[in-house]
This record gives structure tokens, C-alpha cells and sequence, in this order.
């Protein structure tokens, strides 16, 4: 019977998804983290912005569910509960956990963030969706900048 030798065998911790990071681990990703950061922004702005309204009151009653709101009221709805801030912010926390690992999201992430806050812009005019196009251009750089530094044969000096 043979006994693996703890010194050579491969004892890396086991790390889990929600685990800290530890030394030697990669370093994180700047522009994925700004990214994150760019886009929990840009959420809370768009909160404070549609947050106060006299619809809180209407759309939690629920007369709305059996009958026709009011444009402005759907309008609202559609600005803040049932806009875009839930889901960004959600997608920042992904962005925030995945850049911190030192990893990149692939590049449609921010090349379809992007192509939305453009058609969004075309369809509205200048917005605050053209502040999208920050995390957006951030995602895009990280997916850049990680090519060039996989790249076989490349210097170190980059």
C-alpha cells in the first residue's frame, strides 16, 4: 500500500465561489471592478431621480392589476420598479464578485450593454442612458486587455 506524500501531492485548498480570495491568487480586475461600480452608480442615480412620485401609493394598493393606470403612472412604473435598476444592480454585484477574482465577463456583456444604451439613446435622445456606455466601454477594455496579456510568447513588460 502505498501513502501519498502531503509534500508533494497537490494540496491546494478547496475554494468555493463565495470563499475570500487568498494570496496568490489572481489580482483583481480594475476596469470589470469599475465597471461594477460604474453601474451600482448609475442605478442609485436613476433611484433618486424616479424615486419620489406620487404612484408608491397607487401601485402598491393594486387597483392597477384589474385596471388601466394613468400614463404617467406607467410611465413611473416603468422608470424605477419596473425599470432597469433591479437588474443592474444585480448584474453589478456579478461584475463586482467576477472582476475581484481577477476574471473577465466575455465581451458581449459590455458590447450589448452597450448597443442597448445607444438604441435607447436613439430612441430617446440624450439620457441618462448614455452613462451606460461607461461600464459598458470598462467591460470592453477589461475583455482587451486580457487578450493581450494571455497572449503566448508575450513579454512580460506589457
Amino acid at each position: 500500500m502505498t501513502i501519498p506524500n502531503p509534500t508533494t501531492s497537490s494540496s491546494a485548498p478547496h475554494r468555493t465561489d463565495d470563499s475570500p480570495r487568498e494570496a496568490g491568487h489572481a489580482e483583481p480586475d480594475r476596469y470589470t471592478v469599475a465597471a461594477a461600480i460604474a453601474l451600482l452608480v448609475i442605478s442609485v442615480l436613476h433611484t433618486a431621480v424616479f424615486a419620489l412620485h406620487p404612484w408608491w401609493g397607487p401601485w402598491l394598493a393594486g387597483p392597477f392589476r384589474t385596471a388601466q393606470p394613468p400614463l404617467d403612472a406607467t410611465v413611473q412604473f416603468w422608470g424605477l420598479p419596473g425599470g432597469f435598476v433591479v437588474p443592474g444592480v444585480l448584474l453589478a454585484l456579478l461584475l463586482w464578485r467576477t472582476g475581484r477574482r481577477g476574471e473577465t465577463v466575455p465581451t458581449y456583456v459590455g458590447v450589448v450593454l452597450g448597443a442597448w444604451a445607444i438604441l435607447c439613446v436613439w430612441i430617446v435622445g440624450p439620457s441618462g442612458f448614455l452613462l451606460l456606455l461607461v461600464p459598458a466601454g470598462l467591460l470592453i477594455a477589461a475583455n482587451i486587455r486580457a487578450r493581450r496579456h494571455s497572449r503566448p510568447g508575450r513579454s512580460a513588460r506589457g
